[in-house]
């Protein structure tokens, strides 16, 4: 039977926030100079919802279709700020609640087990523009996640200050487990203000896809015996939305996202495809501030839509 790479999980989340209603009277007029400002000690907490469909093809048939609902609460402690100004922070991701339906039987959906308590941790270092320059879990598809997930969505701000109405675009690599790289293109646009509970935002509209092809055989991989096997893997991925950034302040409070994947498998022998199947995800995943814990003791709680 042909592998399935669980492409859908990669693209499962991010880290940017805020909306609501809007009170030009405060906003800013003059161009404005985008910079985190977070301080060590400082805990922020947010809600993360997702709603994911997703559909399994095998041949050019649809086997089946998956609703899948997640909440979790991340929360981001910022440890300490180095002598370059890179701040030093850990992320955590907890699930809180979790279903999944599909109008199918599948043997699968009966025996898996509920996700809810599941937690995960990331150490990263952060210019103050944005800038991620490490990403570190003991697993490399951990890694991957996050680096898939959230980094498109996650502006280096420009080096001035700008105005609405100004874009920009950023490139990057990212490492696919085992041994493969991609490149991941981004466009943000400033948008807009937009004023949400007491904090004046700027709505950056941004999309941020890549796509990697991977291959295996007996050569790289102890599972395949004959010779004249290959399966080949590609994922194209694309994630877009809006990410309100309380700019005074420093901080992302909201972010609205959809993630679409589209994966694709291959089996082949001597070169003629035997088996090939196929993955569209959407996932429509909204994150909000729910509180803010400062390292003196005070602590905020916000109800953001």
């Amino acid at each position: 039977m042909i592998r399935r790479f669980p492409f859908w999980r990669l693209a499962l989340t991010l880290l940017a926030f805020i909306l609501s209603g809007c009170d030009r009277s405060s906003i800013s007029s003059s161009p404005i100079f985008f910079e985190f400002k977070q301080q060590p000690g400082d805990k922020y907490i947010y809600k993360i919802f997702d709603e994911v469909e997703w559909q399994d093809y095998y041949g050019d048939s649809l086997k089946y279709t998956v609703q899948h609902v997640q909440e979790q609460t991340s929360i981001m402690k910022f440890i300490r700020i180095d002598s370059n100004a890179i701040r030093h922070l850990n992320i955590s991701f907890a699930v809180v609640r979790d279903s999944m339906f599909s109008a199918t039987e599948l043997a699968w959906l009966k025996k898996r087990k509920s996700p809810v308590g599941l937690s995960f941790e990331y150490q990263l270092r952060m210019r103050p523009n944005g800038e991620i320059i490490s990403v570190e879990n003991p697993s490399d598809k951990r890694t991957f996640y996050y680096a898939s997930s959230y980094l498109p969505s996650q502006p280096v701000f420009p080096t001035k200050a700008i105005s609405p109405g100004y874009s920009w675009e950023q490139r990057f690599n990212i490492d696919v487990p085992p041994d493969t790289s991609t490149t991941v293109v981004a466009r943000y646009t400033f948008r807009d203000f937009k004023r949400i509970n007491e904090f004046d935002c700027a709505v950056i509209d941004f999309r941020g896809e890549f796509e990697f092809l991977k291959t295996y055989d007996a050569s790289n991989d102890t599972t395949i015996k004959d010779e004249d096997v290959s399966e080949n893997y590609w994922s194209r991925n694309v994630s877009e939305g809006q990410l309100y950034f309380a700019y005074r302040e420093g901080f992302v409070v909201k972010k609205v996202n959809l993630i679409s994947s589209s994966a694709k498998a291959k089996r082949l022998k001597a070169g003629v495809i035997q088996k090939h199947s196929r993955t569209e995800v959407r996932d429509r995943e909204t994150i909000t501030l729910t509180e803010i814990q400062r390292s003196g003791g005070e602590k905020m709680t916000y109800l953001i839509d």
